[in-house]
């Protein structure tokens, strides 16, 4: 029961993202797995499946993977594990919506190549974690089909858009990516933990993590029917079923319901920065383009009181938004998943962080006095 439940779901997200019907796909712990899994088809496909018992040698070494400075620290993490070495990632600059800056990225691939390196993929985001920005994958997706480059999104929550009718047109492109990776447990409400991967070409997939072992026997009939199997698609043999309450989810609300969560949390989003322009002691620092808004208190002690502002929301239970540096400033980040929350919990929240604000001022003020 749960490979047929997973391999369902691997069927309906196919169909989300327009992939072929030979794709394959698999649930794992969260997106940072995903990357890592993907990554490493993405070294098959560059190195042969006979990398698996050679591992990489020092001239392999010289291969490189492209992403904006805003994307995941995952990815390095990934190549650190995949034996390639952090400095395999080159980060390319952002754009004024902290977007990956496609000429340099051209650049970037181009002096590489000059200087014998070898560029094999790039990694291309759909929602960044500091302020949720979507990178243009319509010109990623041509920048590797002319280079012949792999074409990965990290589309930790923000892949699953694609439900929006209102949102999905934001992610053009992706459905041109040789693999995605993604999270249920996010925008799509489903219990944590439910990250998934999707890799366009399933052989591909299969040389890189298939296993011969005898104690992994195959057979027609039995328990030991119906391979491939899902550990032959990435490197657990023990898995939960995860697929269980994704499936119950998608089953109950479908994705109709679920794609208008997402576009109605978008929308407070815009309520929330709206309300923050109009308030003379706020600055917005990152515009929302999904649902994450980051913003700032405006003071003389603009870092030291915004990260007290975000701990005393914490504590007193009004809001829980993050702390984050935007432009070399601390912002306080909102991200707004939950279908629950309305713009009447975005105003209490703006009220407390002004009131906040003020009471923290007063308190300087009062000790500098005290000083002088």
């Amino acid at each position: 029961m749960p490979i047929v439940v997973e391999r369902e779901i691997l069927d309906w997200v196919r169909q989300l993202f327009r992939f072929p019907k030979e794709a394959t796909g698999l649930f794992v712990t969260g997106t940072s797995m995903a990357n890592f899994i993907a990554l490493l088809v993405a070294r098959t496909a560059t190195l042969g499946a006979g990398v698996r018992r050679t591992g990489i040698s020092a001239e392999q070494g010289r291969l490189r993977v492209y992403a904006s400075k805003a994307a995941h620290g995952c990815i390095a993490k990934a190549l650190d594990m995949a034996g390639f070495g952090t400095e395999s990632l080159r980060r390319v600059a952002t754009d004024c919506l902290h977007r990956i800056d496609v000429i340099e990225l051209r650049e970037a691939i181009a002096a590489d190549r000059s200087a014998g390196l070898t560029p094999f993929m790039v990694v291309g985001t759909a929602g960044t974690v500091d302020v949720g920005a979507v990178d243009d994958l319509q010109a990623l997706a041509d920048i590797c089909a002319q280079e012949g480059l792999t074409f990965h999104v990290d589309g930790a929550y923000g892949a699953l858009a694609m439900m929006s009718p209102q949102l999905a047109p934001r992610l053009s492109g992706i459905e041109r990516a040789d693999s995605i990776a993604f999270d249920f447990h996010k925008w799509t409400q489903v219990p944590y933990d439910a990250g998934f991967v999707l890799i366009r070409d399933g052989e591909r997939h299969l040389q890189t993590f298939d296993n011969p072992d005898a104690y992994l026997h195959r057979d027609r009939r039995g328990l030991a029917g119906g391979s491939p199997w899902p550990c032959d698609y990435g490197p657990d043999l023990s898995r939960g079923f995860r697929a269980l309450k994704t499936w119950f989810t998608l089953k109950t609300y479908g994705t109709d319901r679920l794609g208008a969560v997402m576009a109605q949390t978008c929308e407070i989003a815009r309520h929330l920065e709206d309300r923050v322009r109009s308030e003379s002691s706020l600055e917005l620092l990152a515009a929302a383009q999904l649902n994450i808004v980051c913003f700032r208190y405006r003071c003389d002690d603009s870092d030291l009181r915004n990260a007290k502002i975000v701990a005393e929301l914490h504590e007193t239970g009004v809001a829980a938004p993050s702390v984050t540096i935007i432009d070399e400033c601390v912002a306080i980040r909102v991200a707004i998943f939950n279908h629950r929350t309305r713009t009447t919990d975005i105003d209490a929240m703006i009220d407390a962080v002004l009131e906040i604000g003020r009471k923290l001022g007063a308190e300087v003020e009062y000790k500098l006095k005290l000083v002088a």
